[in-house]
């Protein structure tokens, strides 16, 4: 099984398909992806069996970039997830954090440390960059005035020393990956479903009447979002996350019911809830 991540290898997608590998059954190759849309086209194109994207933060929020790309799944469904507690470092070659000027990081990992930069090391320039694992390799090459936010485990990848440990803002901090894959599940009795829609028109009472779908049959909503629908301003497309599975019945009234006030209607999959804290 070719398991595809967002690289290179000691990114935080690295230790989650680290960890989905470790679970499948029979052998496993992780596969290290430049960025989030090429994990999605290798499995839809059959080049990965698996991918692994994240979806959404608790500190930060949803991953936007990865949600626009969902809604436009062809052949790949949403077929698992795994949360995993994220605990960022300040890397860096030095051992002095005085020393240190410039930060690389993934944005969302930037934004989930803003607290601790502002209030302690206002100093500190950041740079976004394509991932966390990236960011460990250009304080590696540049020396000890940068910096990386990442993991402890990236550290001892890139040989890189901890200047300061547990930055992130909220200590309860965890990021919710999704497994893409050309599969569906079966009902497990304790699943989650993830669907997009959008309304032909903007009237008032349309998501209130999507909502009162659920509401009424007693199925709980775990996740509502909303994303411009980019085609003009003031139109957005919507996404929610249930409890149930669609080959269930109540689920299946529910979705039919939707699918008659809305102009596009997608599930993008169902799959067992990991209700698992994944840690060090």
């Amino acid at each position: 099984m070719k398991i595809g991540y967002l690289g290179p290898p000691g990114s935080y997608s690295y230790e989650v398909a680290c960890q989905y590998a470790a679970e499948t059954a029979g052998a496993a190759e992780c596969i290290a992806m430049p960025s989030f849309s090429s994990i999605i086209e290798g499995v839809e194109q059959g080049q990965l069996d698996t991918g692994i994207i994240p979806i959404e933060n608790s500190t930060h929020g949803a991953v936007a970039s990865v949600m626009d790309l969902l809604a436009n799944l062809r052949q790949s469904s949403v077929c698992g997830e795994m949360v995993l507690a994220i605990e960022h470092c300040l890397l860096s070659q030095g051992t002095s954090i005085e020393s240190i000027k410039h930060v690389f990081s993934h944005e969302q990992a930037l934004e989930q440390c803003r607290g601790f930069f502002s209030s302690q090391h206002p100093h500190m320039e950041l740079i976004p960059c394509s991932s966390t694992s990236q960011a460990c390799e250009m304080a590696q090459k540049y020396g000890n005035a940068y910096g990386a936010v990442a993991s402890r485990a990236a550290a001892q990848l890139y040989d890189l020393a901890v200047a300061a440990q547990n930055i992130q803002d909220n200590a309860f901090n965890q990021t919710r990956f999704l497994v893409i894959a050309v599969t569906k599940t079966k009902p497990t009795g304790r699943d989650k479903t993830s669907i997009v829609f959008a309304f032909p028109d903007d009237c008032p009472g349309s998501l209130f009447n999507v909502l009162k779908s659920f509401a009424s049959r007693n199925i709980n909503l775990t996740r509502v979002e909303s994303r411009p629908a980019k085609h003009i301003m003031g139109k957005y497309i919507f996404y929610i996350d249930f409890s149930g599975h669609v080959d269930e019945q109540i689920c299946i009234a529910a979705l039919a019911e939707i699918s008659e006030q809305v102009c596009w209607l997608k599930v993008l999959g169902s799959y067992p809830i990991d209700s698992r804290r994944m840690g060090r």
